[in-house]
């Protein structure tokens, strides 16, 4: 079916057009004009701004990433690190996206404790055929990781400047673009002098006007990825959750993650993004292409409405609303040679984002989402099976990483388990900022962050009574009194204490991503 949008803003390359009219037939822009352009049969849209789809120029892929993003108006996905199978399964479901495949890094280097097992490179000598075997997997680039720890006060192994020369080598011989992450102003310089076409980090320590000059010189672009500190905050209260619009259109599993997240240990003074935000802009001012990623799904980070949040950092950076926009449309499409989209003109694809509002005057329009066009279609969310096995990705990944990490370093802050004297497990204390939290065998709060003895009191005294007591549940509905019957690591049983409910006598199982549970 042809869409015709009528009397609408049209912004291309941050500005607007003087059309404001635009028709779409058989996945592509048709014309763009006046109302006549209109033909019989259209379905017509009034009103609003058109923009073309947004580009997440950083994240990594799980089951499900790319629908989950589309509904936020981000119709098109740069992954930096994902395995083949991952790779295959999510190209199944429909949606665009460009990937490295996996990245290149160091036996042991970053990221090996959220991806282990996979193919590292040892030396210059193994630098072709990993860009072969990556080819053969389907990139559409090269990621490779030059970081040392150094930035974060760690040690971690990591490519050598021989191997990467070969690497980016490689690479270019095969009609690849290199994407580098690195974490310092160093390793920055250290990449591009080696031949990487993209940064994708925004440093994090100050550059020097001479290390700014020569990223420039050099005709390198960098992703920014101011958003990654979204994921710090206060117990029960992350950035993206003060989004009313974003959160409003989230689904409630994911939701759930974003909650669950932001009631994990975080260190005493969150990080802030002054310096990458003072480098970004600088690289901005010299001529750097900046592109807009936003590094989900670390945590903190939600596909697709996180960008929304990266384009509010990229504001707030120095650029202006029209450059912010351009960072996340045809900036990222033209470093990447994706010829075919991020333009309203005659002839691109029709993958488009419709908002209320005018962003150019205020960049947080773009979260007043109408709707979100794939190819001419409108986006619809991955089914259901396909949005758990994301949410189980992200658990199991997140749980292998903070088991490493307690393997590396005993004194790590990790959730500590409660067993009763017979043995029979109370509940978990999960240390804080604030302090520690007691938690159910199920995962929900049964009081306020104290000092670890008293979060061990409270479950000694309460784990296990505590399912006698009402609890306050939700599914997608509102919240209503209700008693558990039975409670697992992954699922409850509950029963409604509303009696007009129709339910059974011994209640209903609930797997934990389907509900809310408040101990009041």
């Amino acid at each position: 079916m042809a869409i015709t949008f009528l009397h609408t803003r049209l912004i291309d390359r941050g500005e607007v057009l003087p059309a404001d009219c635009l028709r779409v037939e058989d996945s592509r822009i048709s014309a763009i004009g006046g109302p006549d352009l209109a033909q019989p049969g259209d379905e017509l849209v009034n009103g609003g701004t058109l923009l073309p789809g947004l580009i997440d120029a950083h994240v990594h892929l799980v089951p499900g990433a790319s629908r989950l993003a589309a509904t936020y108006g981000v119709t098109t996905l740069i992954d930096q690190f994902s395995k083949p199978d991952l790779i295959a399964a999510e190209r199944s479901a429909g949606a665009d996206f460009r990937t490295s495949s996996i990245g290149a890094t160091a036996p042991g280097g970053h990221p090996t404790l959220a991806y282990a097992p996979f193919p590292h490179v040892e030396g210059a000598a193994e630098a072709k055929q990993f860009v072969a075997d990556r080819i053969a997997e389907g990139a559409d680039h090269l990621k490779l990781i030059y970081d040392d720890g150094s930035g974060a006060a760690m040690n971690i192994p990591t490519l050598d400047e021989p191997t990467i020369r070969a690497l980016v080598e490689a690479a270019h011989s095969e009609g690849l673009k290199v994407v580098a992450h690195v974490s310092t102003a160093a390793g920055a310089l250290k990449v591009v002098e080696c031949g990487a076409d993209i940064l994708a980090h925004a440093p994090s320590d100050l550059m020097t006007p001479a290390q700014v000059e020569a990223i420039a010189t050099a005709g390198a672009a960098v992703i920014a990825t101011l958003d990654i500190t979204d994921g710090f905050g206060t117990v029960g209260e992350l950035p993206l959750m003060r989004e009313a619009a974003l959160m409003a259109r989230m689904p409630a599993r994911w939701r759930r993650v974003l909650d669950k997240q932001s009631r994990r240990w975080m260190p005493p003074e969150a990080p802030d993004n002054t310096i990458t935000r003072a480098n970004t802009l600088a690289l901005h001012q010299a001529g750097v292409p900046v592109l807009a990623g936003t590094d989900a799904p670390n945590p903190g980070l939600i596909f697709g409405a996180s960008l929304h949040r990266e384009l509010q950092h990229l504001v707030q950076a120095g650029l202006t609303p029209a450059e912010a926009i351009v960072a996340a449309t045809v900036a990222p499409a033209e470093v990447f040679e994706l010829a075919d989209r991020s333009r309203l003109a005659v002839g691109a694809r029709a993958d488009l984002l419709l908002v209320d509002g005018d962003p150019l005057a205020d960049i947080t329009a773009t979260q007043q989402i109408r709707h979100t066009w794939l190819a001419g279609e409108i986006a619809v969310p991955a089914s259901d099976e396909v949005e758990l096995a994301g949410i189980h990705f992200i658990g199991e990944t997140t749980d292998r990483i903070i088991t490493a990490l307690k393997d590396m370093w005993p004194g790590f802050p990790a959730p500590e388990d409660v067993y009763r004297e017979d043995g029979e497990l109370l509940g978990h204390v999960v240390p804080m900022t604030e302090g520690w939290l007691p938690i159910t065998v199920f995962g929900s709060a049964l009081g306020p962050a104290t000092d670890r003895e008293t979060a061990v009191e409270t479950l000694e005294n309460k784990g296990l009574s505590s399912l006698g007591e009402t609890w306050w549940a939700r599914t997608d509905g509102d919240w209503q009194e209700a008693t558990i019957i039975e409670a697992q690591p992954d699922r409850v049983r509950l029963r409604w204490n509303d009696p007009m409910l129709d339910q059974p006598p011994s209640g209903q199982w609930y797997p934990l991503t389907d509900v809310d549970l408040e101990f009041r």
